[in-house]
Order: structure tokens, then C-alpha cells, then sequence
């Protein structure tokens, strides 16, 4: 690495599993120019490395760890790492975001990324010490749920230890498995399961590399500005700190796009018992990622009745939603407890919940029997829900078929289940009805990783903005709209940084801070930033091309299409997906097949 760019360690850490070999290789400075890191590290890796077709849980496959220039600086919500892999759960490109301080603790010890490839032929772990690398025996560790994991490791080899790890559920393969990082998550789309599959059960790292800054006068000027512009926003600045990611909960159930039953409905009636006030109740203590001023985390805890001692960082907003509207339940207390169950077994909770909404609705249309499940499993039955969970983390039973998560449960039971899975791509979808929103509809469509508001968050400009809102139902200008916004977050993905700082500051912070880190003059250019971000999400584009994805996978759940809205602002609204995608293959450079146009791929300088 070039020693002017600054926010850089210059070290890619190469771990052959099945070799039981580590070394460390220079970052290339191009590479880091062209793709930022992060996101677009990953992508580049995989994109060049990952062989055509090959089996997720194949030891070809590669775990990519990243970080950014702007990890663990003072920049405020840089406690950030990415995990990018070939996901299990959809056969497509795959990358995962987790706050907390595990890649900061990458950073400091001297290291941009972790690229993992092979299988170990036992269980193993890594312990990353500064300069000092080992893979370590972990069959003892094998079985132990997350919580212990972490505690053994810190308890062995000290507390100042950053630990990522999976639980059972990684091990036994369950295609929507977490990895989970000190009540943190990589969560969505099966990287626990491509962790297991290589029998890694944990890394752990300590560093105490200083990260250098390129232009340290105008970098703390950055941070400055941000963190009074954080402390002003509303958002960041109060609904955030004193709701943590719970402050959207009633405005996305008044806007009818709250989904209830499997996304039957799109207004939750129980939530009179379930709002962001009463969440609140459960509140310990707040709690922030590395570096970051929002503290929007909140640990939760069950302080009587049959879920005592149940605790959680969080319930966050997503998980609120899918073990309770989702599955039709108001108890907070048995929420809680299906959050820290996936913590647990290290799952996505997301996914988890779906799964068991939708095994409720195949019970309420008769497609499924009690004798299929082994035990009464209604909507409102928390209790069913939660011993479900146990089953899906252990995989046992029934849950081995479960483990597998919506699209091929729907396929193994048939009897027309198939109308009413809900995901995209094979990855199940979050807490936004796109019915009520055709922004989300679009996002949800051609998201990278299956079905995602973390690609683009349409929503919050169509219904959350206190100024200049757009019309939720029109479709115009929304291809532009999220178009943009993709190529922004994957730009902040890339950083990386926490997408939650972008409510309160904008693009030119972003220029401000990669500029006065890395001292990389393209970094100056707001135009030469989003192009970057415009180039990662092409490049994903044609790994997932080349991966077998056509524009039939550019697509909506039956539901969206042919079933409207009953309840809310929403009522009886469709989703149009044939003529946004249509605009928005026109506005990316694409050809009406969703492939990018050579003129595109040159302008981007891609393969």
C-alpha cells in the first residue's frame, strides 16, 4: 500500500483452512482507489477469485471480512464491518453488515480484511493478536451456544478480545444462519452456515496499530461538523437515542405498511400493546457502537413472568416486527425472548420469523396438519412461535425441512404455499409492505442480495420526511430515486460506515471524510464517489449473472401482484413492478434483460 494513503492498514490476511495456512498479503492501492473497501473489496475478491457455480457450503467458497478507510477513525458511526460471501440462501451474491467494535479491532491490528477459503477437516479458530496469527483447535467449543463461545475466548485469552462467531445453527448449516459479534449480528442471507460449513467455529482479534490519517486538520473539521449535525437531527439526536430503531414503529403501522399475518395486512390492531413507549419499558441501558454518538442500541431485558431473564441488545425495529406483527403476537416479553434466541443459536431474525409466519399461515390454509409441525402453531401463539425457534436453531425435526428457509419450504410442501412465501430471490423479506410503498417495491426487486431495505430505504423519503415528500403510490421518478440511493449506500457500505449516519448527514460529509482520510484525490469528487458505488453494484451484478440470475429474479412475491391491500392508506393497491423495472434497466445502462450495456461496463471500467 502507498504510505500517503491514509484510514488503510495495507494488509490482506489470506487463511487457507484446509492447508491450515495464514499469511499476509499488500492491499493494492488501485484497488482500494477503484473500490473504496468494504463492500466493494468483497465484491472485487469474489468477483475475480469465486469459481463459476460453485456450492455455497463448498470449500471454494470464500468468507471475506472487510473493512474500510473509515473504520474505527473518529468518524461517527465507523464500528462497522462487512462479511461478503456466495449465500446459501439465494445462490447470489451475499454481503452482511455488523456495528459493534469487531472491525475497528481488524483495523488496529493491522488488517483491511480477513479472506478465508477451504475447509478445516475439525473444528477450528483464529486468533488474530497485532502480528501474531494461529488457527487453534475448537472442537470443545463445538455445540456451545454463542454466548459461551464469547465468554470462553475472552476468558482464555483476555477481554480485550474482539470475538465473531456462530452458534448451532451455523454448524448444522441453516441456510438463513448469523454470525454473531458481542450481541451483534452479520445477520442476513446464511454466512453463519458458510462459516460452519468450513467447521470455523470463532475469530477473534486484538490490535493496537494506530490508523493513520491523511489530512488530520480537515478530518477533525469533519467530525466536528457530523457530530453537530447528528446532535441536531431529530432523528439521530432524539428519536433514535430514546427509541433506538423502534422510533418508526407506529408511523410504519399508521401508514398501513406495517405487515401483519404473513403480510396479509398492513395494520397491526394489537398495537395498543406493541409501540415504541412500550418497548421502552424493557430498556436497561443504552448502548453504542464503537465510536458512535446516535446510541441507538438498547439492552432489553425480561424482568418477570414466564420469559424472565430473557435479554437482548435491542428488540430492534425488524425483529419487533417479525415475531410480532408478523406472526400476529403483542406479548414484548415473549419478543424479546425470540430475538435472544436467535442471538443464541446465531440466526437471523428476520428470516426466523418469516419462517414461522409463513409455516402459520400453511397451518390457517389447511396446507399444513399439526401432525407435519408436531405441536399447535397459530398466529398469536407465542409460545408455538418460540418453541419453534429452539427447533429451527437446533435442527431438529421438522426444522431440518425449516432450516431451509421460505422459498424451498414452499417448494417441499407445494399445495400452493408458493403464493404466499414471501421473499425475493430466496432471501425472506423485512418489515415494509411494498403495497404501500412502490419505491420499497422496486428496492425489494433488484436488491443485490434478495430482499433487503438496506440497499435503498425509499420509504423514509415517502413517508417519513418532514419536508419534500414524495408520493408513495406514483412510480414517478422513483427508478431514479432508487437507482441513486443504492450506489450512495453501497458507497457508505464500502466506507464503512453505519447507514443510520446518513439520515443526519449527506454525501459531501461522506467526500469530507474519505478525502481527508485516505488523501486519495479521486476521493475529493462527489461524482468519482458515487461512480465508485455505481461501479461495486454492476460488478455485483455481473458475479450474479454469471451466477445463473435473469430478469425473472427481478421479481416480487404472487402476493404483491395479485392480492390487495385490505386495511390502511394502502387499500387496495397493487404493485406495477413490470414498468419500474423497465425505467429503472434504462436509467442503471442496462439492456431489457437487466445485463449492463458494454458502453456501461467501459465507462465504469469494468470486465
Amino acid at each position: 500500500m502507498k504510505a500517503e494513503f491514509g484510514g488503510y492498514a495495507g494488509k490482506i490476511l489470506e487463511v487457507d483452512l484446509t492447508q491450515g495456512r495464514v499469511k499476509r498479503t499488500s492491499l493494492d492501492p488501485d484497488l482500494a482507489t477503484k473500490y473504496i473497501g468494504g463492500k466493494g473489496l468483497g465484491a472485487k475478491y469474489l468477483y475475480d477469485h469465486l469459481p463459476l457455480g460453485c456450492d455455497p457450503f463448498g470449500p471454494e467458497n470464500l468468507l471475506i471480512f472487510a473493512t474500510g478507510p473509515l473504520t474505527g477513525t473518529l468518524a461517527p458511526g465507523s464500528g462497522r464491518c462487512i462479511v461478503s460471501t456466495k449465500s446459501p440462501a439465494t445462490g447470489f451474491w451475499l454481503d452482511a453488515n455488523c456495528g459493534g467494535s469487531f472491525g475497528p479491532e481488524m483495523k488496529m491490528a493491522g488488517i483491511d480484511a480477513i479472506v478465508i477459503k477451504g475447509k478445516a477437516p475439525s473444528p477450528v479458530m483464529l486468533l488474530v493478536d497485532d502480528e501474531k496469527v494461529q488457527l487453534g483447535e475448537a472442537d470443545f467449543l463445538w455445540r456451545k451456544d454463542t454466548f459461551s463461545t464469547h465468554r470462553w475466548i475472552k476468558d482464555k485469552f483476555g477481554e480485550e478480545f474482539r470475538v465473531a462467531c456462530i452458534g448451532e445453527a451455523g454448524e448444522k448449516r441453516v441456510r438463513f444462519a448469523s454470525i454473531i459479534s458481542e450481541m451483534r449480528a452479520f445477520g442476513r442471507g446464511g454466512a453463519g452456515a458458510v462459516m460452519g460449513s468450513k467447521n470455523l467455529k470463532a475469530i477473534a482479534v486484538r490490535g493496537h496499530c494506530p490508523i493513520t490519517i491523511a489530512y488530520p486538520e480537515s478530518f477533525m473539521k469533519a467530525c466536528r461538523e457530523a457530530f453537530n449535525e447528528i446532535a441536531i437531527h431529530p432523528d439521530s439526536g432524539g428519536g433514535r437515542q430514546k427509541y433506538g430503531t423502534n422510533t418508526i414503529l407506529s408511523c410504519m403501522n399508521e401508514a398501513g405498511v406495517h405487515p401483519v399475518r404473513n403480510f396479509q395486512k398492513g395494520i397491526f390492531h394489537g398495537r395498543s400493546a406493541l409501540n415504541e413507549e412500550e418497548i421502552r419499558e424493557f430498556y436497561v441501558r443504552n448502548k453504542a457502537c464503537y465510536g458512535c454518538p446516535i446510541y441507538c442500541s438498547k439492552i432489553s431485558k425480561v424482568k418477570e413472568g414466564k420469559y424472565k431473564g430473557a435479554f437482548v441488545e435491542g428488540p430492534e425495529y425488524e425483529n419487533v416486527w417479525s415475531f410480532g406483527a408478523h406472526c400476529e403476537n403483542a406479548d414484548i416479553p415473549s419478543i424479546i425472548k425470540a430475538e435472544y434466541l436467535c442471538d443464541l443459536y446465531g440466526l437471523d431474525a428476520i428470516s426466523t420469523g418469516n419462517v414461522i409466519g409463513f409455516l402459520m399461515e400453511c397451518m390457517e390454509k389447511e396446507v399444513l396438519e399439526e401432525s407435519d409441525i408436531g405441536f399447535p402453531l397459530e398466529f398469536g401463539d407465542n409460545e408455538g412461535m418460540i418453541r419453534a425457534i429452539h427447533l429451527i436453531g437446533r435442527r431438529e425435526g421438522p426444522a431440518l425441512l425449516w432450516g431451509e428457509g421460505v422459498k424451498r419450504i414452499a417448494q417441499e410442501v407445494g399445495r400452493g404455499a408458493e403464493s404466499f412465501a414471501i421473499h425475493v430471490k430466496g432471501l425472506e423479506m423485512p418489515a415494509y409492505d411494498p403495497r404501500g410503498s412502490t419505491g420499497m417495491a422496486l428496492a425489494y426487486a433488484t436488491s443485490d442480495r434478495g430482499a433487503c431495505h438496506l440497499r435503498s430505504w425509499p420509504i423514509g423519503a415517502e413517508l417519513l420526511s418532514p419536508e419534500e415528500r414524495i408520493d408513495p403510490f406514483s412510480i414517478e421518478f422513483k427508478a431514479e430515486f432508487v437507482k441513486n440511493q443504492q450506489d450512495l449506500f453501497t458507497v457508505i457500505n464500502s466506507s464503512v460506515t453505519c447507514l443510520f449516519t446518513i439520515f443526519s448527514l449527506s454525501l459531501r460529509h461522506i467526500v469530507h471524510f474519505l478525502h481527508s482520510v485516505t488523501g486519495i484525490e479521486s476521493f475529493a469528487s462527489s461524482e468519482e464517489i458515487l461512480q465508485s458505488g455505481e461501479r461495486i453494484n454492476n460488478l455485483v451484478r455481473l458475479f450474479n449473472l454469471r451466477e445463473g440470475l435473469t430478469k425473472a429474479d427481478d421479481k416480487l412475491p404472487q402476493r404483491f401482484l395479485t392480492e390487495p391491500l385490505k386495511d390502511g392508506p394502502a387499500r387496495g393497491r397493487l404493485v406495477d413492478l413490470e414498468t419500474l423495472l423497465k425505467e429503472y434497466y434504462f436509467i442503471r445502462g442496462w439492456d431489457e434483460k437487466g445485463v449492463p450495456t458494454p458502453e456501461t461496463l467501459k465507462k465504469l471500467m469494468l470486465p
